[in-house]
């Protein structure tokens, strides 16, 4: 019987095919990471900065500092910026400002001065831009409406809403007795007018409103006809009550 001769067996030249696929296949995955990474979500960023941020300045349920760790750094370069305090209610309070401050910028023509810290967001604008001059009542029509939206609005997040009237002391004109009027007497009249406007809100209670006049003590040479641009409006939302969170 004759041998059979074994034949050899052919290289195969194109195995480098599969190499190459999974080198593509890998470099496609590579570039899609890069265009994900390059279309990056600035609040999503931001969100996380600030948890960093809040990270550092929290220790266990209360806070313990008004600075962070990073903060409390001195030596060179730049000068740290302020970190701000977020909170549970930090969202809430965010959508609630983007509606709020645009509103009142578009009545009356000027910013709030806005503070936010770990419970509070505080909103202060001057008096004269919710009350004609020399007037203790009504409030302006359409700083009424846009006080009753917000006071609404802040329900969302806040369990206590605290009115604040700062004023300089000074002497405006005589009563309807022929005695001296001043401007806290008419303040005082004005911070009525705004818990009685509060109080219009369907869902929101007596309990909920607290109010209060400050004299403001620091107003050298002021010109006792402007001291209606000088006295103040402050209006806090705050929800200090862990329950209420």
């Amino acid at each position: 019987m004759a041998k059979r001769h074994k034949h050899e067996e052919h290289v195969n030249h194109e195995r480098w095919l599969v190499s190459f696929a999974d080198m593509m296949t890998l470099l496609f995955a590579l570039f899609v990471v890069l265009y994900a990474l390059g279309q990056a979500d600035l609040s999503k960023l931001k969100q996380l900065k600030d948890s960093v941020r809040w990270a550092f300045h929290i220790a266990g349920d209360g806070k313990t500092k008004d600075t962070g760790i990073f903060d409390q750094q001195t030596g060179g370069g730049d000068v740290s910026e302020a970190a701000p305090l977020v909170t549970a209610q930090d969202g809430e309070m965010r959508e609630f400002l983007k509606t709020a401050l645009p509103d009142y910028e578009e009545i009356a023509g000027r910013s709030l001065q806005i503070d936010q810290t770990s419970d509070t967001v505080t909103m202060t604008a001057p008096l004269s831009d919710f009350f004609a001059a020399g007037q203790p009542f009504p409030l302006r029509r359409e700083v009424q409406g846009w006080l009753l939206r917000t006071l609404q609005a802040s329900l969302t997040f806040t369990s206590d809403i605290r009115i604040v009237v700062e004023t300089p002391d000074v002497t405006i004109g005589l009563d309807a007795r022929g005695r001296p009027l001043t401007s806290v007497d008419l303040c005082l009249e004005r911070l009525k007018a705004l818990r009685r406007v509060a109080l219009q809100g369907p869902e929101i209670r007596q309990h909920m409103v607290g109010c209060e006049w400050r004299v403001q003590r620091d107003t050298p040479g002021l010109d006792v006809a402007d001291w209606e641009q000088q006295a103040r409006v402050v209006i806090a939302f705050s929800n200090a009550r862990a329950g209420n969170r």
